[in-house]
């Protein structure tokens, strides 16, 4: 019994991103907050369908503010892009800013 708990919780643990999926998120973090995303980025109508269900990394939350955003980066590794979709309100409010090209890390 404990064994089935252990691995479990094992698998169920979220696995570290790439580096350079990090790195994109570092950047990409600094132009969005609970107030809105201030990069001046292309939009698409809505998330390529193969992403949705995928791991997302959380970049900003709404926060206590009414009318806050949250904004999470979605990564599709195969075409090496991200998309960063912004909610608020209802659910299904939501702008879809991509594809955005990936950010290398700096130099050690």
């Amino acid at each position: 019994m404990v064994s089935l708990l252990l691995a479990a919780a094992l698998g169920a643990a979220p696995s570290v991103p790439d580096p350079l999926w990090q790195c994109t998120a570092a950047h990409y973090r600094g132009f969005v907050s609970p107030s809105g995303a201030r990069g001046n980025w292309p939009t698409v109508a809505k998330l390529p369908e193969h992403l949705r269900e995928t791991r997302h990394i959380t970049l900003s939350t709404p926060g206590i503010a009414p009318g806050g955003r949250a904004h999470m980066m979605f990564v599709d590794s195969a075409a090496k892009v991200v998309y960063i979709v912004q909610t608020s309100g209802p659910a299904d409010t939501e702008v879809v800013f991509g594809p955005l090209p990936p950010v290398e890390c700096p130099p050690a």
